[in-house]
């Protein structure tokens, strides 16, 4: 009896995962996922949302942290807090506004809510709500003191809370913006007359602007101070713009008061005769292949002092914004600026020298430019602003150092001469951009005298005034034991704390948290590591990195974590070694799921890699699985990535090809400059010699999928081996000389992706016609003997549908036997109900090749039919 009872536990699992059902397509749109984690100030209580339940809507659960309390609403908005972590707002489906008490019972619904909001003024909290009848209602969450205005169309509130100004409408058809002072608790009227719009106030509440539009369309500009003039008035401040610039909109004041941000917009042009050959001249003095058909946006700079609006953004040159690229980088309030100005297209760098940004150093007080780069400067796009504007940080390729540009002296230093450092890219390090491919910067702390900068594993600290040596913050263990350091936080942001580190192991994939006292590199300590995803690898395709959330005035931070075979879900944490989930959402239990295993293996020429073979749950390692390879460059990174089942919308969905009986291998790409094609094929047939080695892999049955570049990869390996029994292939290149002189996208030249990025050619087509003819599979359609499925569609903007067509019309003419699919309205990547059908073909066509199931009816071509039949005769 024991052995009987034995025997059943053992076989219970295998029973349990052989009942379950395989994904099929009408599981895409009903997948749920939590994401999306907020956490009260106090740390009591969090909030997530859960995509897609119930089916095309999402839920809202809020919930305590230290008592059984939740509440889960169907939720048109995320819940929000009060400052005082005592309510909870949340906007419903039906435009109500609903407030909970936390923790208790207690709930006010307020139906017909256009807009809410809450703002602190002083030590209240405010709720303001604007109802459909325009009433907007104050609410002081503290006192519970209640005011009403009515006829109110809009309101905006100053940074400080005190002030409240009001856009209102009358019986008349006048508009008035009134100005409510919170705490005297006055009203003024401060404006009567035409619609206003774009109404912007300053941070204290004692300026505002706005522009009007009377019948005739005339534009007005207004302008209010509240010490200076008792009503709005007109302002005609001195225009200092670039011929055909006009005035748009304000942005925001400065923060202190003085200037405001402006956007100004191109000038339509003027009316000129018909061109009746409708011609397009372009010549060799074009610096841009073609030029942006939007109008140009560009920005500047009221200054109150002087009446004075100056451009201060030109052409092709960056908006403040975009010269921020690191964490913490971007103050809008700081004095300095940093533009970057590129007159021709970037992926033209490496022979057009217009195409080499030069930097720019704006002071927004005075409006003054200054241009930091010399002519030529390669490092110029490496070039990074401290966050209050006293340093610039930059890496130059040729030294292999950073250096720092000191902006009050204007001195230049290298800052990292002898460091022992790999500064450059890992995931994109075979391309022959590579070398200028830096990462930016890890931040600075609050004085500036201290930066933070990230090697391929750790973490340096650099003392910018010179005064102490250089420290690797991780001690070098991070290179030691492939593990990734980068702050969870930014250094600082946890006074008398360990600095909170992310940490990845690119050889495990596990992922963690560590900590480090600051300037102690003895100190470092391993918190946590997990065989799952929580923070994710820094340089990824595939994941997009979610940070832990804090509490503002607790120890207490919640996460997102997942592995490759349970959903997304959120955890709480108090000191990142123990982690209580705190939602359960697990919608892969209901289907045939899949496992993941990493496979160490050898390229054909002995380079060792690494990849992700995928086998479904019910896995029988007595069975023989046929295994389609999926690639495009690094992907074991993602050993522990969640894969939601969806459309395949030109890559193929895994979880949705492993659930219904194929394993799924995905071989990093290490690829040598200039043999793309050579190097893929490599690699897929080193994985190839791996798995057939183990037993439950069949060698006749193996198959290829790849989009975009991938689609290129499975279009020269089919072309160069014989070994595969079927393949699929979107949207890839098929010439390289054709492809190499064509225009992508909204107009600019290829020829930079093959000289210098993901295609690796590294060099021009004139230089080494060899690689360009080496790496065309268009050129070897003779050799081919794979069926393929081919999809290609004609309103593609990125490969041009061309490579396709030749591909094509060449099996064709050759009598290879090839499906062509061609979606209408569909692009590189497709979408709806083209995915669906594509999703379903493809698997239809690899059931046929791969698992001999039926002959679909979209495939019964006779010549295809013998052809396959021959194919089976032959294995």
């Amino acid at each position: 009896m024991k052995k009987h009872l034995a025997l059943f536990f053992i076989l219970l699992p295998l029973t349990v995962h052989a009942q379950k059902r395989t994904l099929d397509t009408s599981d895409f749109n009903k997948w749920s996922m939590a994401i999306n984690p907020k956490i009260s100030n106090n740390g009591k209580y969090a909030t997530f949302y859960i995509y897609n339940q119930p089916p095309g809507q999402a839920t809202q659960v809020i919930q305590a942290l230290e008592q059984p309390w939740k509440k889960e609403l169907i939720a048109f908005q995320q819940i929000s807090f009060s400052a005082d972590s005592k309510l909870a707002f949340c906007k419903l489906m039906n435009n109500s506004l609903r407030l909970l008490t936390l923790g208790t019972s207690t709930e006010e619904i307020i139906p017909e809510v256009k807009k809410h909001s809450t703002f602190l003024q002083g030590d209240s909290e405010w709720l303001a709500f604007l109802k459909t009848d325009s009433t907007l209602e104050l609410r002081n969450l503290s006192s519970g003191a209640i005011r009403s205005y009515p006829n109110v169309i809009d309101y905006i509130n100053s940074g400080n809370g005190r002030f409240l100004f009001l856009k209102c409408k009358t019986d008349s058809n006048t508009y008035l913006i009134k100005n409510i002072d919170l705490s005297g608790q006055t009203t003024l009227n401060i404006y009567a007359g035409d619609e206003p719009f774009n109404l912007v106030t300053d941070a204290k509440g004692n300026q505002c602007i706005f522009i009007t539009l009377n019948k005739e369309q005339t534009r007005t500009l207004w302008y209010y101070h509240r010490e200076q003039t008792s009503q709005a008035i007109v302002a005609s401040p001195h225009l200092q713009l670039n011929e055909g610039m006009t005035f748009s909109n304000f942005d925001r004041f400065s923060a202190d008061g003085t200037f405001i941000f402006c956007t100004l917009t191109e000038k339509k042009p003027a009316t000129t005769a018909a061109n009746p050959a409708r011609l397009q001249l372009h010549t060799f003095l074009d610096p841009k292949l073609s030029n942006n058909p939007d109008p140009l946006r560009c920005q500047a700079i009221w200054y109150l002092r002087n009446n004075t609006l100056l451009q201060i953004q030109d052409k092709d040159e960056s908006p403040f914004y975009m010269a921020a690229f690191y964490p913490g980088a971007y103050n809008p309030d700081g004095t300095w600026q940093l533009l970057d100005k590129t007159i021709a297209h970037r992926g033209e760098w490496n022979w057009n020298e217009k195409a080499l940004p030069a930097r720019i150093l704006v002071n927004l007080t005075t409006g003054t430019k200054e241009t930091i780069t010399a002519p030529g400067d390669r490092n110029s796009g490496s070039y990074v602003l401290s966050p209050n504007g006293k340093w610039i940080i930059y890496y130059d390729a040729a030294q292999q150092s950073y250096f720092s540009y000191q902006t009050a002296t204007r001195t230049r230093k290298n800052i990292t001469a002898g460091i022992p450092a790999t500064w450059t890219t890992y995931d994109n390090d075979d391309i022959p951009f590579a070398p200028y491919l830096n990462f930016p910067p890890g931040g600075f702390s609050d004085d500036e005298t201290i930066l933070y900068l990230y090697d391929q594993y750790d973490i340096f600290q650099i003392d910018l005034t010179g005064k102490t040596a250089p420290i690797n913050l991780t001690g070098g263990y991070g290179k030691d034991h492939h593990i990734v350091f980068r702050f969870a936080f930014p250094p600082g942001s946890r006074p008398g704390q360990p600095i909170l580190l992310n940490a990845f192991n690119r050889d495990t994939k596990e992922d963690g948290f560590f900590e480090v006292r600051q300037s102690k590199p003895e100190s470092l300590r391993q918190l946590s590591m997990q065989p799952a995803a929580i923070t994710g690898p820094e340089e990824s395709k595939y994941f997009m990195r979610t940070p832990p959330v804090k509490a503002r005035d607790a120890d207490v931070y919640l996460v997102q974590k997942m592995d490759a075979a349970s959903a997304p879900n959120i955890y709480v944490t108090r000191d990142f070694i123990r982690f209580d989930a705190i939602s359960d959402i697990h919608p892969e239990r209901r289907v045939n799921w899949f496992t993941t295993e990493l496979i160490n293996f050898q390229t054909a020429d002995g380079k060792a890699a690494q990849g992700i073979l995928y086998k479904p749950e019910n896995f029988d390692p007595r069975k023989k699985y046929p295994v389609i390879f999926y690639y495009y460059e690094k992907i074991s990174e993602c050993l522990h990535l969640y894969i939601r089942p969806e459309p395949s919308m030109g890559p193929m969905n895994i979880p949705y090809f492993v659930s219904n009986g194929f394993l799924v291998f995905t071989p990093d790409i290490h690829f040598d400059i200039g043999y793309p094609g050579r190097s893929s094929l490599r690699t897929v047939m080193g994985a190839a010699n791996k798995l057939v080695q183990l037993p439950y892999v069949d060698s006749t049955r193996m198959g290829l999928q790849g989009h975009s570049f991938g689609g290129f990869q499975t279009n020269y390996i089919i072309t160069h081996t014989n070994r595969f029994a079927a393949a699929c292939s979107a949207a890839g290149f098929t010439d390289f000389v054709s492809a190499y002189g064509a225009i992508i996208g909204s107009g600019y030249s290829r020829q930079g992706q093959y000289e210098l990025y993901r295609d690796r050619i590294g060099a021009s087509l004139w230089e080494r016609p060899d690689l360009y003819l080496e790496n065309s599979p268009v050129l070897n359609i003779d050799k081919v003997q794979t069926p393929l499925l081919l999809m290609h569609n004609m309103e593609d903007r990125d490969v041009p549908v061309g490579q396709g067509i030749e591909f094509f019309t060449g099996l064709r003419r050759m009598g290879k036997v090839v499906y062509f699919l061609q979606y209408e309205g569909q692009g590189h990547s497709i979408f709806d109900q083209a995915a669906l059908d594509f999703s379903t073909r493809m698997l239809e066509f690899f059931n046929y090749y791969l698992k001999r199931g039926p002959l679909p009816d979209w495939m019964t071509d006779k010549q295809a039919t013998i052809l396959h039949a021959e194919g089976i005769k032959k294995k």
